[in-house]
């Protein structure tokens, strides 16, 4: 629910389009700094403990955006919400992996972006619903930034709610080293060049997507809260289905580059739209096809190194995706305060560019690997770690 509202609160501080832009990238920009302790952490620690650790730094970041107003530090509480919040999700992705079977990934991690995109639907609704009714009881406009604050600070306090399951979480055993750094040089580097070049057409237009309907199409919060969640809920869909009926058939690398491909047309249709349905419609179906191939990736990607291995190689692989996101970010701002409404269509033919270029790679580089992180892998009867 927060990050429903983080644009529009930098807005009404008075930051024009590039000054957003800097900002977002500014958490990715903090996700590259906290790649490294990410990938160190969990030495001598568990997956849970890492976890728990950067969700606490993600939420002092939110809390010092909330509570300033001044430019250089709000950047750095940006950053300070990627850093922690890179910690909490390469322990969790490594955590998932190393508790399912390699069979059962590609639908597991299926599974898992469904929920958070299920999660994404109802917090999106419920943010929009709530900014009419917060606006009166705080005696202000719903745009106000004492209105935007206090829902950022309420989907802050709803995330921290997190951490009562995050306790509850019990180890899996991997091996007795808790994280080794990738080993794979030659491996590392080529999933390298597929994150930058996805990182960087991620950046170019998703973190301001709630942007694109309130700036060209005039959508208030509250429809812009259901907009939103049709699109985590289609997203939520392609998910659940492309690991059980798309991969299991066409096998990882040719089921990921499939449906990539099969995204860019309804990309470039929300690009040109100058129609809310259409624009609605076009990036749902973009949402359903991507968030299923960025499950089967994901396993993919985590199957192809040792469960010693995974926290690390995840770390790695997202400090290159955000490090080219924050760039892709930072020049989508640039774009949108050079050209004004068009900046958001020139803003998706990058996307659409990048993700073309990006599934190209994918095929080129992996259509003849085969992942072999579970080979002769065996499990300790103990834990790797105490909680």
């Amino acid at each position: 629910m927060a990050a429903f509202y983080l644009n529009f609160l930098y807005r009404a501080l008075g930051f024009g389009e590039l000054g957003i832009g800097i900002l977002v990238g500014a958490q990715a920009v903090g996700v590259v700094a906290g790649a490294i302790p990410a990938a160190t952490l969990t030495r001598g620690h568990s997956r849970r403990t890492a976890i728990l650790t950067g969700g606490t730094l993600a939420g002092l970041g939110l809390v010092a955006i909330v509570a300033l107003s001044l430019f250089p530090l709000l950047v750095v509480a940006a950053a300070l919400v990627g850093f922690g919040g890179i910690i909490a999700t390469s322990s969790g992705a490594a955590l998932l992996a190393d508790a399912t079977e390699m069979s059962r990934r590609s639908t597991r991690f299926g599974q898992q972006i469904a929920l958070g995109t299920t999660a994404a639907f109802l917090s999106s609704v419920l943010a929009g619903a709530l900014a009419a009714p917060a606006a009166v009881a705080l005696g202000a406009a719903p745009g106000d930034p004492l209105v935007l604050r206090a829902l950022v600070a309420g989907g802050g306090v709803i995330a921290a709610l997190s951490i009562v399951p995050t306790i509850l979480i019990r180890e899996v055993p991997v091996t007795p080293a808790t994280l080794d750094a990738p080993r794979r040089n030659a491996l590392m580097r080529r999933f390298l060049v597929v994150e930058t070049v996805f990182g960087f057409g991620a950046g170019s237009f998703l973190p301001f997507i709630n942007l694109f309907f309130a700036d060209r199409f005039a959508v208030p919060f509250g429809a812009l809260g259901l907009v939103l969640g049709v699109l985590a809920l289609a997203g939520s869909l392609g998910a659940l289905l492309h690991g059980r009926f798309v991969a299991s058939r066409l096998g990882a690398v040719r089921s990921i580059v499939a449906v990539e491909l099969a995204s860019l047309p309804f990309a470039l249709a929300a690009a040109f739209a100058g129609d809310l349905t259409i624009a609605v419609a076009a990036l749902a179906v973009r949402h359903l096809l991507m968030f299923g191939a960025s499950a089967t990736m994901n396993a993919f990607t985590l199957s192809s190194f040792t469960p010693a291995e995974r926290a690390g190689a995840n770390a790695v692989l997202a400090l290159a995706w955000s490090a080219a996101n924050a760039v892709g970010a930072i020049a989508s701002g640039a774009l949108r305060a050079a050209l004004g409404p068009a900046g958001f269509t020139a803003n998706l033919v990058t996307l659409t560019a990048a993700y073309l270029l990006a599934a190209i790679l994918t095929w080129s580089l992996f259509h003849a690997h085969e992942p072999r992180g579970d080979v002769g892998v065996t499990r300790p009867a103990v834990p790797d770690s105490s909680a």
